[in-house]
């Protein structure tokens, strides 16, 4: 692949005039994670509101980018502090049997053997040597389902069809402009929420925003996954377990002819063959065309390296196949916009709740700090960006610093942002009144309604 080199030329567009295709209360752009998480709760709060999503299915990550893991629902007590959207996508998972997850009787077990058939099955099963609620979900059933949920709320969905920029009007955000295969069209709104993930609408406002990551930090690497079906399992674990010297020289033996080593077993019913395969992919920006392209075929370079030497060497991959690769790839941060209230590492180092709170997420990847302090709580002022107007942040874009985004940004916290924003923008219109003055109390109370667990006012189901 040759080196592109920027012209430095630039070209003027000509003014031309944009169809309005459709009007409405809401635009929530992004159909991923919190795309769904704000489209849901706004439609069901009882505003007229549009999704535009980019690719021919929701769900982003947890679908589309294979990331097939909803994490670190419970603390390590057990309690359930993530829930509301995202327990309703699981338990319609469950319903159709595409969902795995430990027994509600273990969550916050410390029992030995307990732990260890859990850490067998999953890494995210376990934090702390405790049992934590942790689901692999189906990636197909998922859009299915996600589907359904838009659907029976009244969303109006466009697929395939890409938010380019914001209507302004000054500091206002009036509406989106998208592309698709019908062409350039717009809509207008009364509010909009950018849950593109990436904070693709920012740019085009007068937000503030960063993108500085640390070298090292797991939210400094892209992804593209992947699945190997039909891996005899039985006959990898008794490799694995027989002949460990042996298992791990093919671990250090494959990174160094430039594969992948890691493997997560589906554990889904009727998928006893099906192994998923994680990635991290180093880069100098996850927003950048010529970067986003160099994984892809650096991803698929590696992909085939890995099954290659698997098929040949390992026992149990010999009549494997690659079934599936990430139709989108897995960006983990890039933007993060400066909010009214800007959350830091000092705001992992406490237990009080903020006034604004409006999720609760579960500390349990920080070692002995997440026993100090095993609850973060969001406030509501993070999603909303500095010196614009109508205009809500809710996905891994929040207002935050790199530290609280390396823990924090994951599918269902990302789901939360979202269902507090579409609930927020929903209320602001119902009072007549800007995002910025939404009482805190009757937007937390309207989110403990919908089975989000706050602070003194709704506490989800624990292991009891």
């Amino acid at each position: 692949m040759g080196e592109l080199k920027a012209s430095g030329k630039t070209i003027r567009e000509q003014a031309r005039d944009i169809t309005v295709c459709r009007e409405a209360d809401i635009i929530v752009v992004g159909g991923g994670p919190g795309g769904i998480g704000a489209a849901l709760a706004s439609a069901r709060n009882g505003a007229d509101t549009v999704l535009i999503e980019r690719y021919g299915h929701l769900g982003g990550m947890g679908t589309g980018g294979l990331v097939t893991i909803i994490p670190n629902l419970t603390d390590i007590n057990g309690n359930v502090q993530i829930a509301g959207i995202t327990q309703e996508w699981l338990d319609g998972l469950e319903a159709r049997e595409a969902l795995d997850y430990p027994k509600r009787e273990h969550w916050g077990s410390a029992d030995k053997e307990t732990v260890k058939y859990y850490a067998e099955r999953s890494f995210f099963y376990t934090r702390l040597d405790r049992v934590i609620y942790s689901a692999h979900i189906d990636a197909e059933i998922s859009k299915y389902l996600l589907n359904k949920m838009v659907e029976e709320a009244g969303v109006n969905t466009y697929l395939h069809a890409w938010g380019t920029e914001p209507i302004m009007d000054g500091n206002k955000v009036k509406g989106v402009i998208f592309e698709s295969k019908s062409g350039r069209q717009a809509v207008l709104a009364k509010m909009v929420i950018d849950s593109t993930g990436d904070g693709d609408l920012l740019p085009y406002t007068e937000a503030e925003f960063e993108t500085h990551i640390p070298t090292g930090f797991r939210i400094a690497n892209l992804a593209m996954c992947f699945w190997i079906d039909n891996v005899n399992l039985e006959k990898l674990d008794e490799f694995k377990t027989k002949y460990p010297e042996q298992f791990a020289a093919q671990a250090q033996e494959l990174m160094k002819i430039g594969g992948l080593p890691g493997y997560i077993p589906s554990r889904l019913k009727n998928q006893d063959g099906v192994v998923w395969v994680h990635t991290r992919y180093p880069n100098s920006s996850q927003t950048d065309v010529e970067e986003l392209t160099r994984v892809e075929f650096l991803g698929r370079e590696k992909m085939m390296t890995t099954w290659d030497y698997r098929k040949k060497n390992t026992p149990g991959f010999e009549n494997s196949f690659i079934v599936l690769s990430s139709p989108q790839l897995g960006t983990r941060a890039s933007r993060r916009v400066i909010g009214e209230y800007y959350l830091t590492e000092k705001d992992l180092e406490t237990n009080e709740p903020l006034e604004d709170t409006i999720a609760i997420f579960p500390d349990v990847d920080r070692g002995e700090s997440s026993i100090r302090y095993p609850l973060t709580y969001i406030p509501y002022r993070a999603l909303i960006p500095r010196k614009v107007e109508n205009l809500l942040v809710a996905c891994r874009a929040f207002s935050s610093d790199p530290v609280v985004q390396e823990f924090f940004n994951l599918i269902p916290h990302c789901i939360a942002f979202g269902q507090a924003a579409g609930t927020a923008a929903a209320l602001a219109i119902k009072e007549g009144v800007g995002l910025r003055a939404v009482d805190y109390g009757t937007l937390q109370e309207n989110l403990a309604a919908q089975g989000v667990p706050l602070p003194g006012l709704y506490t989800a189901l624990s292991k009891a």
